[in-house]
């Protein structure tokens, strides 16, 4: 059984505190995960998944708190390391709310 990296648990701590509503401490700890592979010379796919979940997870956080622009970023930064259907689908949501935010 592997132990859990820093990256890891910061990424679950945030989770948990998304899901209770946290949405600010939810920030730091998905920031934290950014910070802590940043430091990792290490580019493993696991690193960049992870990353791109991070970017990801910032993302709907922010969209939550009605902070469009910074939520339409992050899922930028993860679909550019991670292009996949669930993100786009969500950028498009993001996209979305913002023509009509700005209506």
């Amino acid at each position: 059984l592997a132990c859990k990296s820093e990256a890891d648990l910061a990424m679950e701590r945030g989770i948990q505190l998304y899901d209770w509503n946290k949405l600010d401490e939810a920030l730091v700890e998905f920031n934290k995960v950014k910070y802590l592979i940043g430091d990792d010379s290490n580019s493993r796919l696991a690193n960049v998944q992870l990353l791109a979940q991070a970017h990801f997870n910032l993302g709907i956080t922010y969209a939550k708190m009605n902070l469009l622009h910074q939520a339409e970023q992050e899922i930028l930064n993860a679909l550019s390391l991670m292009p996949n259907k669930e993100y786009r689908e969500v950028l498009s949501l993001i996209r979305k709310k913002q023509q009509e935010t700005n209506k």
